[in-house]
C-alpha cells in the first residue's frame, strides 16, 4: 500500500497540470497510452486473443483497444461525442472492420444474442449500474459466447479496501470520468448468467495513474 502511496504522490504534480490544460478525451488517451506503453497492451492482447466473429465492444472511449484486434467484426459502442470522434479515427487505421456507434452499456443497440463475444475495457468502474451492464452483456452475447474483461478493481486484501472504499468520493470528484476505485464486478458477473472461467490479477505502474489491483476476466455466457 504504501509503494502505492508513493506512485500516486510522484506523479500527481504532472497529472494536474495535464488535466488543467487538456480536454478529457485527450487526457484520457494521454494516460492510456501511458498505461498501454507500461504493460497495459500485452493485456489488452491477451484479452482479445482467440475471439471469432462478431465482437461488441462496451465503452470503447478512444479507441485503444482497435489495434489488438484480429479477423473479427467490431461494432464498438461509445456514448461520448468527443471520445467516439477519437475512436473513429482510431477505426480507420484498425486490422479489421470496426463500427464506432453510439450506445451505452445499459442499453447495447443489439438484438438478443447477436454477438459471439463482447469486450469490456476499463469500462465497469464508471456504469451507473454493473448488474444492469452485466444483464445486458449476457443478453447481446449468444450461449456459450464468450465475455472478457478487463477492470481495476478494490483490493482484495482488507485494509487496502477500506481505505479505497473512503477514499472513493475524492477520487470520483478529482477524475472527471465517473470512475470509481473500490468495485468488484465479479458477482455481478455471475449473477448475470455468466459463468467465469478464468480470472488473472496484476498492477500497471503507469505514470499518471494509480497503481490499482486489476484484473483480466475470462467468461462465458451460459
Amino acid at each position: 500500500m504504501l509503494r502505492e502511496l508513493a506512485h500516486v504522490a510522484r506523479h500527481a504534480p504532472r497529472t494536474l497540470a495535464l488535466m488543467r490544460r487538456l480536454p478529457q478525451h485527450e487526457l484520457y488517451a494521454t494516460l492510456i497510452a501511458s498505461a498501454d506503453a507500461a504493460g497495459l497492451a500485452d493485456r489488452r492482447l491477451a484479452l482479445v486473443r482467440g475471439l471469432t466473429g462478431h465482437v461488441v465492444e462496451i465503452g470503447c472511449g478512444t479507441g485503444a483497444m482497435f489495434p489488438h484486434y484480429r479477423d473479427v467484426r467490431v461494432t464498438a459502442l461509445e456514448p461520448d461525442a468527443d471520445f467516439a470522434t477519437f475512436a473513429r479515427s482510431a477505426a480507420a487505421e484498425a486490422h479489421t472492420d470496426i463500427e464506432v456507434v453510439d450506445g451505452t452499456a445499459e442499453r447495447i443497440p443489439l438484438a438478443a444474442g447477436a454477438a459471439d463475444a463482447a469486450v469490456v475495457a476499463l469500462v465497469l468502474c464508471t456504469v451507473p449500474s454493473i448488474d444492469d451492464a452485466c444483464r445486458e452483456l449476457a443478453r447481446v452475447v449468444r450461449p456459450g459466447g464468450q465475455v472478457r474483461l478487463l477492470e481495476h478493481v478494490r483490493s482484495p486484501r482488507r485494509l487496502a479496501g477500506k481505505l479505497m472504499q473512503l477514499a472513493d468520493p475524492l477520487w470520483l470528484r478529482l477524475n472527471r470520468q465517473g470512475c470509481h476505485m473500490d468495485r468488484d464486478p465479479l458477482p455481478a458477473i455471475e449473477r448475470a448468467g455468466l459463468a467465469v472461467d478464468r480470472v488473472e490479477s496484476f498492477q500497471i505502474w503507469s505514470a499518471g495513474l494509480p497503481a490499482f489491483p486489476m484484473r483480466l476476466v475470462f467468461a462465458t455466457r451460459r
